[in-house]
C-alpha cells in the first residue's frame, strides 16, 4: 500500500500545472520541445518530451508567448505580445503548426489581420486591415497555402 502511495504522490508531483519557462528548461529537438537536464531534481522527469503549460519572456522581462504544449508540440490556443506588453497574435496550433484561426493585432489594439490556417498553411478568406481598423486588403489562399485572389481596398 506504501508503494501505491508513493507512486500516486510522484505522479501528481509530475503533472504539475505550473507553466514552464520554455527558455530556461526546455530546448528544441527536431520540432519537439524535450526538457532540459536540469529540469527537475528527480532525474527521470529529465530529457523527456514536455506535456504541460509554458511561456516565454522577452529579454525585458515581458512576456512573450504563452500557451500549452502536448507530447512536445505547441497546441491549442497560444498568444504573443511585443517587448511593451501589447498582444500581437492570438491563434491555434496542433502538433506544433498553425491551425485555426488566427487574429494578429497593431499595437493599438485594432485588428491587424484575421484569417484560418490548416497544417501550418494560409487557406480560405485572409483580411488585413490598417492601424484605423478598416480593411486594406482581402486575400483568398487554396488548400496548398497560394494566394489565388486578392483585393486592396483604398
Amino acid at each position: 500500500m506504501k508503494k501505491i502511495f508513493i507512486y500516486l504522490l510522484l505522479f501528481f508531483i509530475a503533472c504539475s500545472e505550473t507553466p514552464v519557462n520554455m527558455d530556461e528548461k526546455l530546448f528544441d529537438r527536431g520540432g519537439r520541445f524535450i526538457t532540459r537536464s536540469d529540469y527537475s531534481s528527480m532525474w527521470f522527469y529529465n530529457l523527456k518530451v514536455y506535456n504541460g503549460p509554458a511561456f516565454s519572456l522577452h529579454k525585458n522581462g515581458e512576456r512573450k508567448e504563452k500557451g500549452e504544449i502536448v507530447n512536445g508540440a505547441k497546441s491549442g490556443v497560444w498568444s504573443g505580445w511585443d517587448d511593451k506588453g501589447n498582444l500581437k497574435y492570438k491563434g491555434a496550433y496542433l502538433n506544433g503548426k498553425e491551425d485555426g484561426k488566427w487574429m494578429g493585432y497593431h499595437v493599438n489594439g485594432k485588428t491587424k489581420y484575421e484569417g484560418v490556417y490548416r497544417d501550418g498553411k494560409q487557406i480560405g478568406e485572409w483580411k488585413y486591415f490598417n492601424k484605423k481598423g478598416k480593411i486594406s486588403t482581402e486575400e483568398k489562399y487554396n488548400s496548398e497555402g497560394r494566394v489565388v485572389k486578392s483585393k486592396n481596398f483604398k
